[in-house]
């Protein structure tokens, strides 16, 4: 009789538990010393599907990363005093790809993960790599010099398109926030006072600016360039930089 109510009891108590998890709207499970699924609660049921009996959680995990998942439980069963938080790859079982923040901890002989499911959010950024490498393609095919700058007597570039090349014969890494060669000293001294004037001139009216003046390039032979372009601002109107292009004035 008295095993019984213990019974009853610890059944009690697994409901309450299971109550409880699902309080969180994050996903929380229970897994065993193997990694198979003991409880969870709603959220990962909404994320992935209800588990059936014995379902190891390395069936969700993506096989890239399975590696690592198993790692973590080898690491985690001789130390169970640290946790594992890593980003990893899981495949739903319908096929859809899903990306989750996880951490897992041991205690006793059981492991505890909480999943955060950041599948939108990674969607975007890979989303917005794309277009972003693919703006940087357009920009490279460029034949002239697409930069961002600073306001600054030197001219330092935060970034140079690979036009830079062949445009001034020095590559656009080389320019990049570098002293010892910045825009300005490809500049012909005779024309770096009269594009620091016309530049300053335009940003203080809030105008882009469009200058003709020459450069030496790093073979040292000198070209006319072209150049276009407009001043970045803050909400109080302060100067944070400048960005433009430059081309060479090819003449017959």
């Amino acid at each position: 009789m008295a095993e019984h109510s213990a019974s009853t009891l610890e059944s009690i108590f697994t409901r309450q538990a299971l109550q409880y998890m699902d309080v969180f709207p994050i996903a929380l499970l229970e897994l065993t010393d193997n990694g198979e699924i003991t409880q969870y609660n709603t959220a990962w049921a909404d994320l992935m599907e209800l588990p059936g009996d014995e379902r190891n959680m390395v069936e969700y995990v993506h096989q890239e990363d399975r590696s690592l998942w198993r790692q973590a439980l080898y690491e985690l069963r001789h130390r169970p005093d640290i946790s594992f938080n890593q980003r990893l790859r899981f495949v739903h079982p319908q096929g859809e790809l899903r990306w989750f923040d996880i951490s897992l901890k041991r205690r006793d002989v059981r492991f505890y993960l909480v999943v955060n499911d950041i599948t939108q959010h990674k969607r975007r950024e890979i989303a917005l790599q794309a277009s972003q490498r693919s703006a940087l393609s357009l920009l490279d095919s460029m034949p002239g010099l697409i930069y961002r700058g600073r306001n600054n007597h030197d001219w330092t570039m935060e970034f140079v398109s690979a036009g830079c090349l062949q445009l001034t014969g020095y590559p656009a890494e080389r320019l990049m926030d570098s002293h010892d060669c910045t825009y300005n000293s490809l500049i012909h001294p005779d024309d770096a006072d009269y594009v620091w004037r016309e530049v300053q001139y335009a940003l203080s009216r809030y105008q882009p600016y469009e200058l003709r003046y020459r450069i030496r390039c790093a073979d040292n032979s000198i070209k006319n360039v072209w150049e276009k372009g407009v001043g970045i601002y803050s909400d109080s109107r302060e100067v944070l930089g400048i960005e433009g292009a430059i081309f060479e004035i090819v003449t017959p």
